[in-house]
C-alpha cells in the first residue's frame, strides 16, 4: 500500500505579514495566531464564523445562513475599523494583510 503524505501550501509570502496577521486575528477574529495555520493560499472566508458576536448568530440558522451573516459582519468590520471595502470574503489573506499594513502605516505617519 502506498503511503499517503500531507503537504501544506507554502508560507513564504504570508510570513512577510506576520505582524498584520497577529493583530487582525487578535483584534477582529478574537483568535491567537499561534493556534491556526495560515498559508499563502488562505482566504478570509476560510475563517467563516470566527469572531462574530454571539448575538449576531441565530442558533436556529443553518450553516449557509451563519456563513452569510458572518460575511456581512466581517465586511462591515473591515469597513468601520479600517475603511477597507471588499466585495467578498473570498479574498486571499495576503491581500487583506497587505492592505491592513498600508492602512496602519498611513495612520502612524
Amino acid at each position: 500500500m502506498e503511503e499517503k503524505r500531507v503537504t501544506f501550501a507554502p508560507q513564504d509570502h504570508i510570513d512577510l505579514y506576520e505582524g498584520a496577521a497577529r493583530r487582525f486575528l487578535r483584534e477582529v477574529l478574537d483568535m491567537d495566531s499561534n493556534e491556526c495555520l495560515i498559508t499563502d493560499e488562505s482566504y478570509l472566508s476560510d475563517f467563516s464564523s470566527c469572531g462574530m458576536p454571539d448575538e449576531l448568530a441565530d442558533k436556529t440558522s443553518g450553516l449557509k445562513e451563519l456563513y452569510a451573516a458572518w460575511d456581512v459582519w466581517i465586511l462591515g468590520e473591515l469597513k468601520s475599523r479600517y475603511g477597507l471595502e471588499f466585495a467578498s470574503t473570498a479574498m486571499p489573506l495576503l491581500e487583506l494583510f497587505r492592505d491592513l499594513e498600508h492602512y496602519w502605516h498611513c495612520r502612524e505617519h
